[in-house]
Parts: structure tokens; C-alpha cells; sequence
């Protein structure tokens, strides 16, 4: 089958017309692929190596992890949905065993794979993945608009991670990338008095304002940009850090009031000074961390706001590209593109719409 692999560690991918399909085995499930969106990890494996290797990319692994698809084959002794069903993938494959899962916190499972890195992911024409990891797509989303509720839920886990009552309240969102963008939607459906996005893409702030935020280039004192009771609290009530930039993640530090909330969703790569005392115990601020989604409590929330209206994913792609267009795809995400969809049923010379 047509799929785009890493053939080892370094930078770049390859697309080939040969890949062997991965066999069906015990509570599995072959997709076909309807779409799958492309992300910043997936940028950070084809740039250079250290990505793959921080998260134990096997080789050569076909890449690709964030899906949506029709079930057309069940293995043997599966329990799960049924040829025909249309799923979205979590891609924490869980083990089901271990004590996190036995936990409710299998999206932190002690011996959890990764789609696309860990084991072969969605940038082909069919993928096998375990039955308990699909999910059943309500029939008001579309299969392929469904590829991005694996990111948007990052968005949703960050902010019931928070534990804020979002409802009155003010809310800083750290990039204006489709996880930040989706925060935002989320803060305004859940309630917030007011919320401002900081970006410094002028095109990802439009995007922003079109969603109905405030949006503001680093530099800007987020506070001072804020309403009156925002200021007069001294900051935000939850900052959700979606950026994965060093400066930003300092600037959420500054800008939450005190007693308030940081939860970093982007993936910060470098060591963070940080003042103890000063930042987190005199202030009295909470910093907490969310890795994926929770299983599967944050996909039925995610997907309530979606059919509601609340939370618009279909507005958040930009650009449609068969799956040999990877290259093309991530030069895209570098300029002013918002989620780019691969699609293995464009013909692999058609042009982006």
C-alpha cells in the first residue's frame, strides 16, 4: 500500500507505493483511512532525529498518528466495533492492564505505544490498531473532519486538567496553533468572562478573532490587554500554555494571578528556570502538566461541544493533500496554514485545495 515512512533516525521521510500491510492479529481492527491530520511532532521527526528518538520511534515506522477511518476488517477474538463503523483513533495505545489503566488513567499507561512511533500509524491507505483504542464517531461528524479530535482533545484534557470553573472566569491561551485554537473555543463554550489568545502569526490571530477571542503578539502585556477585573486581580484565572516555547511558558508564569492556574499542553523542549518560592508557593500558583486525552471521558466531552456547535474543527483546516504531499504539507504548517489533512484517496499529483 501507498504510505510515508521514517526509514531510520535523521531528518527526512519516505514515501513509498510498496509497504507491507502490518497483519491483524487478537483485538485488532484494520481502517481504512479516511484522513490524517498532520502536527508538530510529526515536523519534528522529519527534521531531525532527536524527536524519534526521545519518544523510542522504532524503525522503519510508518508515520502518522492523528486518524479517523472506516473498520473493514476485525481480528480474531475482538471485541469492538463492528465492518463498517466509522472511528477516530486514540493514539496512547493503552495496554488495558497495567495499574494506570486499571487506574482510569490509561492515556498514561506504563506500557503504552504510540501511533506512528511505537508501532505502524496513519499515514498509509489502511492502519491495524487495537479495538478498545477506537472510538464511535456520533453521525453528526464527519470522518474526515474527525481526524482532529485526537489534538483537539489535548485542548479538552488541558482544560478539565485545570480543574477551573471556567465560567466567569479569564483565560490567557499560549498559541494560536489548532490545539490553542481550540482551547479558545473551548474557554468561550464553558462560560469565560473574557479570553485572549497570544500568537505572534499575524494570520493565526485573525484566526483567532474570526473564533470570537482577543488575540495579541508576544510583547504585549497580556495583562494590561485584559479587562478591568482581570487587572484588578492581577492576571489570569487559568493560562493554558499550547505553544511549546520556552518564552512563552515564562510569560504564562507572569501573566496567571495569584492562586491561579498554568497548565502546560505544548511540548517544552529545554529546561525551565524557575523560582520555586517567588513563582509557585508565595503566589500560591498551580502548574500542572496534560499528556493526551483521557480515555474516554475527554472524547465525550469534546465531541458534545462539536455536534453543539460549540467547538467548529471543520473551520480549523486549511489545506487538503494526498499522503504523498508530507513535505509540502509541513512547509505549509511553517507559513500562515491552519490543520493541514492528508487524504489517501487524492491521486498523489493533485494539488492542495
Amino acid at each position: 500500500m501507498r504510505a510515508v515512512i521514517k526509514a531510520g533516525p535523521g531528518p527526512g521521510c519516505q514515501f513509498v507505493t510498496d509497504r507491507t500491510e502490518p497483519s491483524l492479529g487478537s483485538g485488532e481492527v484494520r481502517l481504512e483511512v479516511a484522513a490524517v491530520s498532520v502536527c508538530g511532532s510529526d515536523m519534528a521527526f522529519f527534521d531531525h532525529g532527536d524527536a524519534a528518538s526521545d519518544l523510542q520511534m522504532t524503525f522503519p515506522r510508518t508515520m502518522g498518528h492523528e486518524c479517523a477511518g472506516t473498520v473493514i476488517e476485525v481480528g480474531p477474538q475482538t471485541d469492538g466495533p463492528a465492518l463498517g463503523t466509522r472511528v477516530a483513533m486514540e493514539t496512547h495505545l493503552h495496554c488495558g492492564q497495567c495499574w494506570s489503566c486499571r487506574s482510569g488513567i490509561g492515556h498514561n499507561c506504563a506500557r503504552m505505544d504510540l501511533l506512528g512511533v511505537t508501532v505502524d500509524g496513519a499515514f498509509a491507505e489502511r492502519v491495524v490498531v487495537p479495538a478498545r483504542s477506537c472510538y464511535l464517531l456520533p453521525e453528526e461528524i464527519e470522518t474526515k473532519t474527525a481526524a482532529l479530535l485526537e489534538s483537539a482533545g489535548s485542548a479538552m484534557h488541558g482544560v478539565l486538567r485545570s480543574g477551573v470553573d471556567l465560567a466567569g472566569a479569564s483565560v490567557l491561551v499560549s498559541g494560536a496553533g489548532p490545539v490553542g485554537l481550540v482551547g479558545a473555543q473551548i474557554a468561550n463554550a464553558l462560560g469565560a468572562r473574557r479570553v485572549v489568545v497570544v500568537e505572534p502569526n499575524e494570520h493565526r490571530r485573525r484566526l483567532a478573532e474570526a473564533l470570537g477571542v482577543q488575540a495579541i503578539p508576544p510583547g504585549v502585556d497580556a495583562v494590561a490587554a485584559a479587562d478591568t477585573t482581570t487587572r484588578v486581580r492581577g492576571g489570569y484565572d487559568l493560562v493554558l500554555e499550547c505553544s511549546g516555547a520556552l518564552a512563552a511558558m515564562q510569560a504564562a508564569l507572569s501573566a496567571v494571578r495569584r492562586e491561579g492556574t498554568v497548565v502546560a499542553v505544548g511540548l517544552v523542549k529545554a529546561n525551565l528556570p524557575l523560582d520555586v518560592t517567588e513563582t509557585l508557593i508565595t503566589r500560591g500558583i498551580t502548574l500542572r502538566g496534560s499528556w493526551g486525552r483521557s480515555i474516554w471521558d475527554t472524547w465525550d466531552r469534546l465531541t458534545g461541544l462539536v455536534v453543539s456547535g460549540k467547538v467548529d474543527l471543520e473551520g480549523l483546516i486549511t489545506h487538503r493533500l494526498p499522503i504523498s504531499a508530507l513535505p509540502r504539507a509541513l512547509t505549509l504548517m511553517r507559513g500562515d496554514a491552519g490543520k493541514v489533512l492528508l487524504d489517501p484517496s487524492l491521486p498523489d499529483d493533485v494539488e492542495g485545495i
